[in-house]
């Protein structure tokens, strides 16, 4: 620098040229007690809004019994803050022991700010942080999608990094996941659909009235009874249902469905009574509702590609009694009960023969197609998956047979 200085079109005097050497070493000098420039405090470039949802959807009825299913998701030790979390960003660590705060914000009032501070114990590492969501009541009374922005912002030791957006779909309630990938895990949440059967449903109670009107039986008694007494009042409820003339639909379509994810549509209890109208989830979720009431041991039955309801004739569980929903409008309950029986016995005969071939290690890429998941409604309670509300629940559209 000072030679460039003294360069100039017709030569500076002796004086200035002094001047001039002094400058630049008194420069020099302070440069030396500052520190590097990649040291100094400032916004940082080295990190993204990483993790949006499930591909950029944001589904009410898996994020919010996700944390009671303790799937933990996030496990590995560079990942932070909520280890359920969906929503998360990646930060390279500017020094070992870094503080960074994360912060994410919607534009919509469904979603609660979310914040996670955390430690970031290793320098250069890239590391995974999830804030914190909670969600409005409001959620899940959703029913359409809306779209949204999620802002997410960063503070490293204490000095704002600026924000990153991402564009967000706020899916349905009806909106059901039963499976998703997540990095390189593969998450089976066939249990979510637990949440659509509501035992406490006013239109619960109109069905056994109903139900005690086909004359099968004169009281429900669950377990009091024995195996035969309680088939009949399986049967009276199965023929309660039949009389109220429910048919087989197979609209399934959800609402948003990215790429790597399972979801289907699934009725709440009002409108697939309203509607006079269920496919064989939707059947499935109202007899276990009807069932689990009357204090019987009631389950989902996931098989591949479909659903049927079981339900135990004895509270040991010794005699499992399967029924096939979708025959509700053109089967008897003798022939529904025979259908699901065979279906159960030659999934389960297949699933033992996949799990056979992986053994020895000759699977093939449909044996992972092949499993039978039993959801026990009793045990998700405990699990604290609960019932989704049901907005038609007030309004009575679910009338009386005729």
């Amino acid at each position: 620098m000072p030679r460039q200085n003294c360069c100039v079109r017709g030569g500076p005097s002796r004086a200035a040229w002094a001047l001039t050497v002094l400058y630049g070493a008194l420069v020099a000098v302070l440069l030396v007690g500052l520190p590097a420039p990649a040291a100094l405090a400032g916004p940082s470039s080295s990190w993204e809004f990483a993790k949006v949802g499930l591909s950029g959807a944001l589904y009410p009825s898996l994020m919010l019994n996700i944390a009671k299913m303790k799937l933990e998701m996030q496990h590995n030790d560079d990942e932070l803050g909520d280890p359920n979390g969906l929503f998360g960003v990646s930060v390279v660590a500017p020094r070992a022991g870094a503080k960074a705060v994360v912060e994410l914000v919607s534009t919509s009032p469904l979603v609660n700010p979310g914040r996670a501070e955390v430690v970031l114990a290793r320098k250069g590492k890239k590391y995974m942080v999830y804030p914190f969501l909670t969600y409005a009541d409001a959620i899940l009374l959703n029913h359409q999608p809306i779209p949204t922005t999620m802002t997410a912002r960063l503070w490293l030791d204490g000095v704002a990094q600026g924000e990153r957006t991402a564009r967000v779909v706020i899916a349905s309630v009806n909106d059901c996941v039963h499976s998703f990938d997540d990095d390189d895990d593969y998450y089976d949440t066939d249990w979510l659909y637990a949440a659509y059967v509501n035992e406490n449903h006013p239109a619960v109670q109109q069905i056994l009235r109903e139900a005690l009107a086909t004359g099968e039986v004169s009281s429900f008694s669950g377990y009091q009874a024995d195996a035969r007494g309680v088939r009949k009042q399986v049967k009276a409820v199965w023929q309660a249902l039949r009389r109220r003339g429910i048919r087989y639909s197979s609209i399934n379509r959800p609402s948003a469905k990215p790429e790597g994810v399972g979801v289907q549509h699934v009725r709440l209890l009002a409108e697939a009574l309203a509607t006079r109208q269920a496919n064989c989830v939707e059947g499935s979720c109202l007899l276990a509702s009807v069932f689990y009431k009357i204090g019987l041991d009631t389950s989902l039955v996931s098989l591949p590609e479909h659903m049927l309801v079981a339900v135990n004739l004895d509270p040991k569980g010794r005699q499992p009694l399967y029924l096939e929903t979708t025959m509700l409008d053109d089967g008897s309950f003798e022939e529904a009960a025979e259908s699901g029986g065979e279906q159960v016995a030659q999934a389960l005969e297949q699933a033992r023969k996949a799990a056979a071939r992986k053994k020895a290690g000759k699977s093939t890429d449909d044996d992972d197609e092949e499993a039978v998941n039993f959801i026990s409604i009793r045990e998700m309670r405990q699990a604290g998956v609960l019932p989704i509300p049901d907005p038609g629940a007030g309004r009575a559209p679910w009338s009386p047979a005729k």
